[in-house]
């Protein structure tokens, strides 16, 4: 980017802020995503998490997430660079992983540039304070190195060989790409396991306090681009997990969610649920970890507006004999017909 357009640019988003004006800087900086450099990319993030504040409690975890993706792309920049640091730990510590934004809060403060960054400092301080304040429990949700080794020899086995498609402290997402008996591209945690579940009374411990998420998308997704057109699916299946690991609400076969819109203007779907992992033998729907105990591994299908209706009245199995009797898959798919609206009628002439 010339510099003069960024200076330019730096100027506005400057102007912006004292008006609080944070939808302004991101119509501002979106456009010239591909092209921003590290400062103007810390000035988005910055204007996501502002932006997310102002909305009500969970609302704004979709701004924290692209807040978080961006940031990612700058790693190497910003590892030594206390606002980096401060600001990726305020977006995961939004996210509700607390652990991770705790580390990078730590390791911000060891870079604080006193005289540049001394306003920062004393937020930093607190977010730490914060962080060390929240239930042990919710900070050690991390699986041992031999039950790692155990579920990674199982997705390896069963599922497939990955490559990592992004890793924080608590967890990984995989890539398994298509291949002849399963043609579509497999997207796999590894770590939410280490969060043990809160078995409603009645339910199995042993066989249900332990999950894993699996994502489906078309053999012909495009891994390659940030563009939001493609994300949507990995963010909403991002949010999920961190509700998971932040949360104490149960998570089995048949939970169902609702964002309240659709994830994306490319999509109608507008929620989720989670099934087995559809194509896959029933071995590869568990592992067994060092404990005994058992891991689910669970797959998040996408639903339009009348199906998340459809499933408030019903259980999870009529909905899916639904896509039984009408013939539909629910994944992998961009766009696919709605097993709960009306046949559409067709006139004679």
């Amino acid at each position: 980017m010339d510099a003069q357009v960024k200076q330019e640019l730096l100027t506005r988003v400057h102007e912006l802020y004292e008006r609080d004006a944070f939808g302004g800087i991101i119509e501002l900086l979106e456009p010239q995503l591909e092209e921003l450099e590290f400062e103007l990319a810390l000035e988005l993030s910055r204007a996501y998490i502002n932006l997310g504040n102002t909305m009500g409690q969970g609302k704004g975890d979709e701004l924290y997430l692209q807040a978080n993706a961006l940031l990612d792309k700058f790693g190497l920049q910003g590892k030594e660079h206390a606002p980096f640091l401060f600001y990726k730990g305020y977006a995961l510590f939004k996210l509700g992983l607390v652990n991770d934004a705790l580390i990078r809060f730590n390791r911000a403060l060891r870079f604080v540039k006193f005289g540049v960054d001394d306003s920062l400092l004393p937020t930093i301080e607190r977010m730490k304070a914060l962080c060390e304040s929240f239930d042990p429990d919710n900070t050690e949700n991390k699986l041992s190195a031999a039950d790692d080794a155990l579920l990674d020899a199982h997705i390896k086995e069963y599922l497939g060989t990955y490559q990592i498609l992004f890793k924080t402290d608590r967890y990984e997402l995989l890539h398994i790409k298509p291949n002849e008996e399963h043609p579509w591209n497999l997207i796999v945690t590894k770590g939410l396991a280490g969060k043990k579940l809160n078995v409603p009374l009645g339910v199995d411990e042993l066989t249900n306090s332990h999950v894993e998420l699996a994502l489906c998308l078309p053999p012909e997704w495009e891994f390659s681009t940030s563009e939001e057109y493609n994300l949507w699916p990995i963010n909403a299946l991002c949010e999920l997990i961190n509700f998971i690991l932040a949360g104490h609400e149960f998570v089995g076969f048949g939970y169902t969610f609702s964002n309240d819109k659709p994830w994306h203007s490319s999509t109608d779907f507008s929620g989720g649920m989670l099934t087995a992992l559809g194509g896959y033998n029933q071995r590869a729907q568990e592992a067994i970890l060092s404990d005994g105990s058992y891991v689910r591994f669970f797959e998040l299908v996408f639903l339009y507006p009348m199906e998340l209706a459809f499933r408030k009245s019903h259980d999870a199995a009529a909905l899916i004999e639904l896509f039984v009797q009408k013939g539909v898959r629910p994944s992998p798919v961009r766009k696919r017909s709605d097993v709960c609206a009306a046949p559409t009628m067709v006139a004679k002439i």
